[in-house]
């Protein structure tokens, strides 16, 4: 009897330890043990029917062992108030005391066996799940309310996350340089693909197949062709090398003016081999916005695409710095340098690397320009990798690295998507690079489209790219039979309510969301959104018919992202808790009545991200950073009950009317972008109005089909965007969506005007990063905003 106690003593010792410490270090691999354990212990329990044992008790511990793996779906975070976590505990005391009763009432059982049938069948499976959980925290993050400032300042982080001494500086172990990333890569997974590319194999010009690569209609790409963390450290050291031949050095710089590619980061990571920095211009920028970017921050050399080099031969005379240009293909009129020009300067010439110290430059990051110039951000390594080091202490339970992939197509010049490569680089998942124009099936020929062939298992997005997607979604479900439209809608609803619960909800997706789910690969884990505020109805539409959707929050002076949701969060509307690596409070912002004490307020950063300041501008410098480090971001924000951040708008896009109610332009934006009408919006008001109006921008390809489906006549399509029927109509669908919204009288819109001129950032009237350039728009449309406040003007 006392051997066999313990012995049981000893395995539930042994477990204990073992899953504590497995649970801390390998997140993802717990859950899988503890997954195969329930299915040992069903074998278990059905070995133990030979020897007589009550075969309804077998049952019943049965399904009681398969409760538990309702807490898998979520872990390692589970949410300790969730009914299946409440009912785990439960059942496990019922469970233990239904055994050992009927233990008590068949005494002919030796001790040993029912001590180990206890520990393997009743005990192993909740002792396991129970444990697991202590090291990861698993519940979600508290507030922390600190009076010690006078302001309602939160720390809702994972607490158990931050080292002790504060917040999260490095990416472990000790990485602190962007270049170390890429190493430490190499040392723990050297032959692991890691960036893949596709290559054009020919190309269809007005129907017919030619060689021109500056203008085409459709397409083929070959299949992605991948590199190595090998070959690409092998790479970069080469072309770093290159560089030090053309004669740059540590501190120089690098303009990289060209779209997102495996060149352009490959570029980078030469840069920082040896102590450079790099100058990011988004490839979208016209003459003046590089050439300003050229010219503020000094750079040695200029990194582009062939076909953009007559845009520099067209400033060229007006640039100060710049003595070299390093393009993909070497036919131009400059006295230029091909990639493999400089790449077979530094195989002759090869040097060792010369790494950065962590605090030095490591990249002018420029701004968008939404508002005005755009503004010279200096970023460190350290601030980088920070980063990366806040997001993988919570980020890895969801991902398996060294496998998974994540297509990257949004322009690296934005800090979000420089950022998300880094980190993939870092901790070992794989980049697959597309383009805009490439990533669905409709630009290319005998071939599948970028997510088609990648099939990636993460995807980034900004709001008008999703509200894309859900508008052509939707489109196609309302015209099918009424039937389909209920099932689907239907089926919508009830998976996000099965999600909230933590109940079982895939088997949804081969019944209702397989066409949906195959669109993309058939192999997402979660998208990213961020840039602006995604729209409740998007979020929840998305995250039932493709994937769980998780919205995030970040800015270019902060390095990345300060916060962002996890995969398994089922609330909608806010950005998270902000990542270990970041400090955040609200500041009263008293003329629009947001306080700190209701949980709402500008929010304000701090930490080891915070950027250097802004190049050659010391003025901005200060305005934005206070002389105790705290970022003030122009952000109003508001805390929820769970200690997550939810962004209101833009302190910037406060409207007063003139009842003395504020409106937030960027929020009713979002809020109105549910119109199926809608490709893009923008809210104005002023001080004299009691009502805003907005500009309507509506595909012009698209508006005959609308006036079609909303049976609507006109005599030619050109004339529906002024026709005041099709006008009419389209305010009464955005009146009906604010109704449906809840919105207050002073925000459901008074009057619209159509643009039939699609909104880009070639034409000036988005940002590169997709944002609104309200100047631009308004003054685009001057005529029809003055009328509309004529009208809608309170004497």
């Amino acid at each position: 009897m006392i051997l066999g106690l313990l012995a049981t003593l000893g395995w539930a010792l042994g477990l204990v330890l073992l899953v504590f410490s497995w649970a801390e270090e390998s997140p993802r691999q717990t859950r899988k043990a503890i997954q195969v354990s329930v299915y040992i212990v069903d074998a278990l329990h059905a070995l133990t029917l030979v020897d007589g044992i009550s075969w309804w008790r077998v049952l019943v511990s049965l399904a009681i062992n398969h409760v538990y793996t309702l807490n898998l779906q979520t872990f390692p975070l589970v949410n300790l108030a969730s009914p299946g976590f409440l009912g785990s505990c439960i059942l496990a005391i019922a469970n233990h005391f239904m055994w050992f009763f009927y233990f008590i009432g068949h005494l002919g059982f030796p001790f040993g066996q029912v001590c180990a049938f206890m520990f393997f069948c009743v005990w192993m499976v909740p002792i396991s799940l129970f444990i697991s959980l202590m090291p990861v925290e698993s519940s979600l993050p508290n507030t922390q309310d600190s009076k010690k400032t006078r302001q309602n300042m939160f720390k809702a982080v994972f607490q158990r996350l931050r080292p002790a001494n504060g917040l999260i500086d490095c990416a472990e172990p000790g990485v602190k340089n962007i270049y170390d990333g890429l190493l430490h890569g190499l040392k723990v997974r050297p032959d692991t693909n890691a960036m893949g590319k596709r290559d054009v194999v020919k190309h269809k010009v007005n129907g017919e197949m030619t060689s021109v690569t500056k203008k085409w209609s459709y397409f083929k790409l070959s299949d992605y062709k991948w590199m190595t963390y090998r070959q690409i450290a092998d790479y970069t050291k080469t072309l770093g090398s290159g560089f030090l031949q053309l004669g740059l050095k540590s501190a120089s710089r690098v303009v990289v003016y060209a779209p997102t590619s495996r060149e352009w980061q490959l570029c980078a990571l030469s840069t920082f081999s040896q102590s450079m920095q790099i100058v990011t211009a988004y490839d979208t920028l016209g003459e003046e916005g590089v050439l300003h970017a050229m010219n503020e921050s000094e750079a040695d050399l200029i990194f582009l695409k062939a076909d953009q080099m007559p845009i520099l031969a067209r400033i060229m005379d007006r640039v100060e710095t710049v003595k070299h240009e390093a393009i993909e293909k070497a036919k131009a009129k400059f006295e230029v340098k091909s990639l493999e020009d400089v790449y077979q300067l530094g195989a002759d010439n090869l040097a060792e690397l010369n790494l950065a110290d962590p605090d030095e430059i490591a990249m002018v990051m420029y701004t968008s320009g939404s508002t005005g110039k755009p503004k010279g951000v200096l970023i460190s390594h350290a601030n980088v990798m920070s980063v990366a080091g806040g997001i993988h202490q919570f980020i890895p339970p969801y991902l398996e690295y060294g496998k998974d992939v994540i297509l990257s197509y949004l322009p690296l010049s934005h800090v979000l998507a420089f950022f998300v490569d880094m980190y993939c680089l870092y901790s070992g998942l794989g980049i697959g690079y597309g383009t805009p124009r490439t990533l669905t099936d409709d630009s290319v020929r005998e071939c599948l489209g970028d997510i088609k062939a990648l099939r990636p298992m993460v995807m980034l997005g900004v709001p008008q790219v999703w509200n894309t997607i859900r508008a052509g979604m939707l489109k196609q479900v309302d015209r099918s039979s009424s039937l389909i439209r209920k099932l689907f809608y239907g089926s919508v609803g009830l998976k996000n309510k099965l999600r909230d619960h933590h109940l079982p909800h895939n088997f949804l997706d081969d019944i209702v969301f397989k066409k949906t789910r195959e669109a993309t690969g058939g192999r997402l884990k979660f998208v990213i959104t961020g840039g602006a505020p995604i729209n409740k109805n998007v979020q929840r539409l998305m995250t039932a018919a493709l994937c769980p959707m998780i919205q995030g929050y970040g800015m270019t002076e902060m390095s990345g992202l300060v916060s962002v949701q996890l995969p398994s969060d089922t609330t909608l509307g806010n950005v998270g808790p902000p990542s270990p690596s970041v400090e955040c409070k609200l500041v009263d912002v008293p003329e629009a009545k947001y306080f700190a004490k209701n949980n709402q307020g500008e929010v304000w950063l701090r930490g080891p991200s915070v950027f250097k300041g802004y190049l050659h501008n010391d003025k901005e410098t200060k305005e934005t950073i206070t002389e105790d480090g705290w970022v003030k971001t122009g952000d109003i924000g508001e805390w929820t009950e769970r200690g997550e951040l939810t962004i209101i708008d833009r302190k910037k896009n406060l409207v007063k009317l003139v009842t003395g109610e504020y409106i937030a332009l960027e929020a009713l934006e979002a809020t109105y972008k549910n119109s199926l009408f809608v490709n893009n919006i923008c809210v104005y008001a002023d001080s004299h109005m009691g009502q805003p109006c907005a500009l309507v921008n509506i595909d012009g390809n698209l508006i005959a089909q609308m006036a079609d489906d909303n049976n609507i006549p006109y005599q030619n399509p050109s004339e529906l965007a002024t026709s005041k029927q099709f006008i009419a109509a389209v305010l009464s669908d955005l009146q009906s969506v604010a109704k449906h919204n809840h919105l207050a009288k002073q925000e459901t819109l008074a009057a619209v005007s159509i643009d039939a001129e699609l909104w880009t950032p070639e034409n000036g009237m988005l940002t590169a990063a997709s944002k609104l350039k309200r100047t631009d728009i308004v003054r685009h449309n001057q005529e029809n905003i003055d009328a509309m406040v004529a009208k809608l003007t309170v004497d």
